[in-house]
């Protein structure tokens, strides 16, 4: 196993390391091993198979899932996973659940950016970027929305920068928010063991982070109960955090209504405390590989 290997390093990988180093490009899937695409401006691109053979894409899958002491066998056909500060990876080995291997690579910026370079590319206006900082230093409550791949996380992450000061417990599957700050704290869910025993989901975490003394409490994309848990938490004063996808902001109400229906939350209800909860939301859209952030304050 290696230290927070790079993919040149693991399985003799340097064509896929090669391919995400190339300008613009933030994700690599393979789809088996015949075919493998690249995602540059917002849009996919088809290029050489990476792979010679079936087995050796199988190869490769497993030995960066062992890299970041991951589980991938046929009992456990699927693993998602990062591989030091830059590249987070999904696998899916060939098995009851699909016919080929998969592997789907993300690759971070090698620096966290902040709202002040959003103003200098353009994709945010100054009295908006302003409005954030004085919402953020404030204590208010954020909800990030927008579609897979339009940098939900990243934005997030700009906005945490404004407060690395405070004390923010961060909740994530897996860790990719990494501000650096002292004050800091990453939570990371466990997966079970082979026995199907020691699972530590990211609601047992957020109850956990209660009682941590946060100033924030962050929690990287809310898809399950985790939902009402934080909600509640918002709603006794704590200063929350976290994203959601949603393909449009009018998409939002009605994605947060379906988990909280899952645990058993009324529309009524999920109404009224997410009312209660958030002070601002920011809806994120990405059109041809660039971005704008549109903010919408809770009415007071």
């Amino acid at each position: 196993m290696f230290e927070h290997p790079t993919l040149a390093e693991v399985a003799g990988l340097p064509a896929l390391a090669s391919l995400l180093a190339e300008q613009g490009v933030s994700d690599l899937v393979c789809n088996g091993h015949e075919a493998a695409m690249v995602l540059r401006g917002g849009n996919w691109h088809s290029v050489p198979p990476v792979f010679a053979s079936a087995d050796q894409l199988e190869f490769a899958a497993r030995a960066l899932a062992a890299a970041a002491g991951r589980r991938l066998d046929l009992a456990q056909p699927f693993a998602n996973f990062t591989l030091g500060a830059r590249l987070r990876v999904h696998a899916v080995l060939a098995s009851a659940i699909s016919s080929n291997t998969l592997l789907s690579i993300r690759a971070f910026g090698e620096r966290p950016f902040g709202l002040k370079q959003l103003v200098s590319i353009g994709q945010l206006d100054e009295a908006t970027r302003s409005r954030l900082v004085e919402l953020m230093r404030a204590g208010a409550s954020v909800l990030i929305s927008g579609a897979s791949g339009s940098g939900k996380t990243s934005f997030l992450r700009a906005l945490l920068l404004e407060v690395e000061n405070t004390r923010v417990i961060s909740i994530e599957d897996i860790a990719e928010l990494r501000l650096g700050s002292q004050s800091f704290v990453s939570l990371t869910s466990r997966e079970s063991n082979v026995e199907g025993k020691g699972e530590i989901d990211m609601n047992a975490l957020l109850v956990e982070s209660l009682r941590m003394r946060p100033d924030r409490i962050v929690i990287g994309e809310v898809r399950s109960r985790e939902l009402i848990t934080l909600l509640q938490a918002a709603n006794s004063g704590h200063a929350v955090a976290t994203t959601i996808h949603a393909n449009s902001s009018a998409e939002v109400l009605a994605r947060l209504t379906s988990i909280a229906s899952a645990s058993g939350i009324s529309s009524e209800t999920l109404r009224v405390m997410a009312a209660n909860a958030f002070d601002a939301y920011v809806h994120i859209e990405s059109i041809n590989g660039r971005r704008s952030y549109r903010l919408h304050e809770a009415k007071p």
